[in-house]
């Protein structure tokens, strides 16, 4: 899934026009994507970590503090109408 995902997002940069270079290791660290793009003599370089996944809902909306404190946990997926509008 992260290497589809990847590509995805290094199709995108090139149709930006981007240079892409994907792997670089660095130590025992590895960048996703490295983009590069010549822009009115400056060049524009950009770092970006790719991550994706079947079931964002957490990312995608936060469980309120206040139902933390209750006891909920963070990333539970399952959200009702009115935590998801908060």
């Amino acid at each position: 899934m992260a290497l589809l995902a990847e590509e995805i997002v290094e199709e995108w940069l090139n149709r930006q026009g981007y240079f892409t270079i994907r792997g670089i290791k660095l130590g025992v660290h590895e960048i996703d994507l490295l983009a590069v793009k010549p822009n009115e003599g400056v060049v524009e370089c950009r770092h970006i970590e790719v991550q994706a996944s079947m079931r964002p809902v957490s990312f995608i909306s936060k469980v309120p503090k206040k139902l933390q404190k209750g006891g909920r946990a963070a990333n539970s997926a399952s959200r009702s109408e009115t935590e998801l509008v908060e």
